[in-house]
């Protein structure tokens, strides 16, 4: 994360948070620097529910407002993009109850499965083109996970609206499960 930028460093936001009560995780990129990519961290996604998108604008007088449409809210500051939802998915009692802590740049914050964040890195699918690397992730995060809870993932996929596509990604990250775990013996 480029330190030189003005603002909140990840602890303060990290404290604000924590002291809410507000449930949050880490999700994206910084979640999958978390279970193992080795990119460098550029900044850090957070994603709280989408009913706590008012209380989330309050906690962080001095960021901005980036997008509100549709009980989505983004709201940026430097190095951090602070998401109440994200429309196709929703912080939720199923994913909170399986968040857990990590360290990042030092920093004991708490981390979407890993189930979750690969299948939203697959759902978003961008590439170098767009400056992100889901896919590189994904495969970064599969190759260093001893297991993925597939049942979990495979429920999760069926919430989401286009299930022709998400089927398609399934057997896709599937396949590169098996691919990953032959090259691992």
């Amino acid at each position: 994360m480029d330190e030189s930028q003005p603002g909140l460093s990840l602890d303060q936001v990290a404290r604000r948070l924590d002291a809410s009560g507000i449930p949050w995780a880490v999700f994206a990129g910084a979640a999958a620097l978390a279970y193992g990519a080795g990119r460098p961290l550029t900044d850090v996604d957070i994603l709280v529910p989408a009913a706590e998108a008012n209380r989330l604008a309050g906690l962080f007088p001095e960021g901005d407002l980036h997008f509100a449409e549709g009980g989505i809210l983004a709201w940026t500051l430097p190095g951090f993009d602070l998401l109440a939802g994200l429309g196709f998915v929703d912080l939720d009692a199923e994913m909170v109850a399986r968040l857990a802590r990590h360290d990042l740049a030092g920093v004991d914050v708490p981390v979407i499965p890993p189930e979750d964040n690969i299948l939203l890195k697959a759902l978003m699918g961008r590439g170098p083109a767009e400056g992100k690397h889901d896919w590189e992730d994904i495969e970064a995060m599969m190759s260093h996970l001893p297991a993925l809870d597939w049942e979990y993932l495979r429920w999760r996929a069926s919430t989401y609206r286009d299930q022709q596509r998400v089927q398609q990604l399934l057997g896709r990250l599937e396949e590169l499960w098996r691919m990953l775990r032959k090259g691992s013996r």
